[in-house]
């Protein structure tokens, strides 16, 4: 049979471009052969950091994917979704979601997996997760060479962790997701928000995104997928970017501010002061930070420059916490980051306006000798 060509009389005619399935098909093959040696199990899925659509879409994916194998999955998270999005997204589709505390039982689980990240060792349940196995981690951030799983897939050049599972469900489901079946309509909403939300709107997509859109479509919840990304600020967050714009200083084409002490369920608004604040003529790097209830120094770089690299950045300004051996920060490679450097026992001072203003100083100085600039105070 020939090849497909869009003849136009009168045009030059077009290669329609297909996909190149073996690849894919050869990912999904490994998956599921890694599943089904381990039918009928529990499976914990780990959210690292605060949950996002790029990580709960992923997550849901995997726990239906893995439903088919008899494994009984589990989605654990360690903080409450905060981002006003993701909120909606949790509520609007009634996910579930396992938030973690000190009575969370983990006895009867024997393996785990990673979506959106390769790291777990911030985690409360460090020690659990050591003696459970790793089966699968897949994730479009920067590879890491020290990891160890039954099943990696890691790509540096995908725009969205939810692109790559949705690469699996078309050669799980060939046909497409029911857009009857309300799981798979709740699960292509889910997924079609990752895409868009971690490509920022496709702009920074790239052919597999487009690919996992096209396929996912017709079993989106459409007006649904308009209520979830048209949610307003909440007023915390919009006080935290009025403080961030209070207290910016701006180094050339850098800036950096802070937004004072914040309650953990508002912690989105530092990345969402620090996203605002990016779209400043004659800015391209902007990193931003608060205290979050108290205990910890959060920070969120964004980028727009071709120099700066968000987790070499990071990675070099903050350096590593030797107790957990690892580092303070990171990022992907493109346009964002983010820090979180513990107060620990100085979160012990009576004096919090002057407990800020230390925290402030060091953040600066570092930011400062990050960007080669000398301090002034």
């Amino acid at each position: 049979m020939a090849d497909p060509l869009i003849d136009t009389p009168g045009e030059p005619r077009l290669r329609a471009v297909k996909p190149e399935v073996t690849e894919t098909a050869s990912r999904w093959s490994e998956l599921a052969t890694v599943l089904e040696s381990n039918r009928d199990k529990k499976l914990l899925v780990v959210l690292v950091g605060y949950p996002d659509p790029d990580n709960i879409g992923s997550g849901l994916a995997l726990q239906l994917l893995a439903r088919d194998f008899g494994i009984e999955t589990n989605i654990l998270s360690f903080h409450e979704v905060s981002h006003q999005e993701n909120r909606a997204l949790v509520k609007q589709l009634e996910l579930d979601i396992w938030l973690y505390d000190e009575r969370t039982d983990l006895s009867g689980y024997d393996m785990y997996a990673l979506v959106d990240t390769q790291r777990s060792e911030s985690t409360p349940i460090e020690d659990d997760l050591a003696k459970m196995r790793l089966v699968a981690v897949v994730d479009h951030h920067k590879r890491l060479n020290d990891i160890e799983a039954d099943f990696i897939d890691v790509r540096e050049d995908a725009g969205s962790t939810c692109g790559i599972f949705a690469e699996y469900l078309r050669e799980a489901f060939p046909d497409g997701l029911n857009p009857n079946e309300p799981e798979h309509e709740k699960l292509a909403t889910a997924l079609m928000h990752g895409v868009r939300s971690d490509t920022h709107l496709y702009l920074e997509a790239c052919q597999l995104d487009f690919i996992a859109s096209a396929y996912l479509w017709p079993a989106v919840d459409q007006a649904l997928l308009r209520k979830i990304s048209a949610q307003s600020l909440s007023p915390a967050v919009m006080d935290m970017i009025q403080s961030a714009l209070e207290r910016r200083r701006v180094y050339d084409n850098f800036l950096f501010s802070d937004v004072g002490f914040v309650r953990k369920e508002n912690r989105d608004g530092i990345p969402q002061a620090a996203d605002f604040l990016l779209t400043r003529s004659g800015i391209d790097t902007v990193l931003v930070f608060g205290v979050v209830d108290g205990r910890t120094i959060d920070g969120s770089l964004r980028t727009r420059s071709d120099t700066v690299n968000p987790d070499a950045f990071l990675k070099k300004a903050f350096g590593i916490d030797e107790e957990r051996g690892s580092h303070y920060g990171g990022g992907n490679v493109r346009d964002k980051g983010a820090f979180q450097i513990p107060i620990g026992f100085l979160a012990q001072h009576n004096d919090r306006e002057q407990l800020y203003r230390l925290a402030c100083e060091i953040i600066h100085e570092k930011f400062l000798e990050a960007i080669g600039q000398e301090s002034t105070t």
